[in-house]
């Protein structure tokens, strides 16, 4: 028996059934990829019993390729022979998986139609729709893990593109480019989160075009911050202060968005080294916000959004770069006991985890390890979906705490380390498969 047997039964599929999914997905690769072996593909009865019985170890191209698309597996895992209870063990994993050619494809994609542009007329009711589509998705972000959120993102960039193709109206067009870039930037998001920075740097450029070509400041605001994020978790903080002075020079921005470009501009500067000048962004992303807003990051909110219990939580790693551990405690226990005041209207999957984490790391400077195990006891049980990058580099960097000469005879700090070890090891970025280029998680967090 084998996996494509399997799932060609589970499907209800006869060989009729199956060489018309098979002919419809080699006509989108043949779209997508320009390559002719694609074009008016054939498949025999006796080929595909052949597949089924395992007769094949592996079809020449491009059928490993069609069949990659249609199943989203490799054809030596759909194919190599395995037993009843391998194959039941196959057909219960329900996650999607992403692999690099995917995530490749996708960013790829966003960066060469950001430029393009035609069409006709759309009614305005798909487009109220799309938006309020979008607007459902970024919100979603701390209810779903960055591997489904990405899905759904990529739909609507697809959607948007094609709706780009079918309208000439130029304020229609200005509406589906802010989605076309909001969509790109929570692919950009999830990109990160699952350790994927390149493609993470391309869909965030694609979102800055897309919010260039709409003349939508906000959401430029918004990627040009991203890739200050980007560039000092990838270990070029001189790039990072550049890009965060970039963003804060573009106008229209509400306050939560000014907010979240100075907690970025704390880091950037933490990064750096420069104290006084990372202090002088966090004591202006806490200042108060009076009633300036914009639509995206009040508007559409959500993973545009920067409420404070997110920018203390920020401000807390910032603070731990500057060795600043009493400063970094009062900001993570800020914003924890602000979620826990109002836990309804925010993201504890996504945020407190990493402000326990930042917390451990405070409560390891002055050594109190009985405190620092108690702070990340929760976080170490997370499901695997949810340890992504910024979580991870924050539990990494309460390991390099672990590891300093004060902590070397302690029985606990050494069963904590192994924790972390185990928790790291199925971290969200494995969600990807192997042979994805992922960064480094060893530093602070989103």
């Amino acid at each position: 028996m084998n996996l494509f047997d399997a799932l060609v039964t589970e499907s209800g599929m006869d060989f009729r059934g199956f060489l018309a999914e098979y002919r419809r997905a080699a006509a989108l690769l043949h779209e997508r990829t320009g390559d002719l072996a694609f074009r008016n593909v054939d498949l025999t009865d006796k080929s595909f019993m052949r597949w089924r019985s395992g007769q094949v170890a592996r079809p020449h191209h491009p059928a490993p390729a069609i069949l990659k698309h249609i199943f989203g597996r490799s054809v030596n895992e759909l194919l190599a022979p395995r037993s009843d209870e391998q194959v039941r063990s196959l057909l219960a994993v329900v996650d999607p998986v992403l692999d690099e050619g995917e995530m490749a494809m996708t960013a790829r994609d966003a960066r060469v139609h950001a430029a393009d542009a035609a069409a006709r007329l759309l009614p305005d009711l798909s487009l109220d729709q799309l938006e309020d589509d979008l607007v459902r998705l970024a919100r979603d972000t701390g209810a779903k893990p960055p591997h489904l959120i990405f899905m759904s993102a990529k739909e609507l960039l697809g959607v948007a593109r094609v709706q780009l193709d079918r309208t000439q109206a130029l304020s229609q067009r200005g509406r589906l480019y802010r989605v076309a870039g909001q969509a790109s930037a929570l692919l950009a998001a999830c990109a990160f989160d699952l350790g994927a920075m390149p493609y993470a740097f391309e869909l965030t450029r694609a979102a800055a075009l897309y919010g260039q070509v709409a003349e939508h400041q906000p959401l430029q605001a918004y990627a040009h911050g991203y890739l200050a994020v980007l560039y000092y978790w990838s270990g070029n903080p001189a790039q990072a202060v550049r890009k965060i002075e970039e963003a804060r020079s573009f106008s229209g921005i509400g306050a939560t968005g000014r907010a979240r470009l100075a907690a970025i501009a704390a880091r950037a500067y933490a990064h750096r080294g420069r104290a006084d000048e990372a202090h002088r962004a966090i004591v202006e992303s806490v200042a108060e916000r009076g009633r300036v807003e914009d639509d995206l990051h009040d508007g559409v909110g959500g993973e545009f959004d920067f409420d404070l219990e997110r920018v203390e939580m920020s401000n807390s790693a910032s603070l731990l770069l500057l060795r600043d551990s009493a400063g970094a405690e009062a900001s993570a226990r800020r914003s924890l006991e602000l979620i826990a005041a109002r836990s309804a209207n925010s993201n504890p999957l996504v945020i407190v985890p990493q402000a326990r984490a930042d917390l451990a790391s405070a409560l390891l400077m002055r050594h109190d390890l009985d405190g620092a195990a108690d702070a990340l006891a929760p976080v170490l049980t997370l499901p695997r979906e949810w340890r992504g990058a910024g979580l991870t580099g924050r539990v990494n960097a309460v390991r390099t705490e672990l590891a300093l000469p004060a902590f070397r005879s302690a029985q606990l700090a050494r069963d904590l380390a192994d924790q972390i070890d185990d928790f790291t090891l199925v971290a969200a970025p494995q969600v990807l498969g192997p042979g994805t280029t992922r960064i480094a998680l060893g530093g602070g967090g989103h």
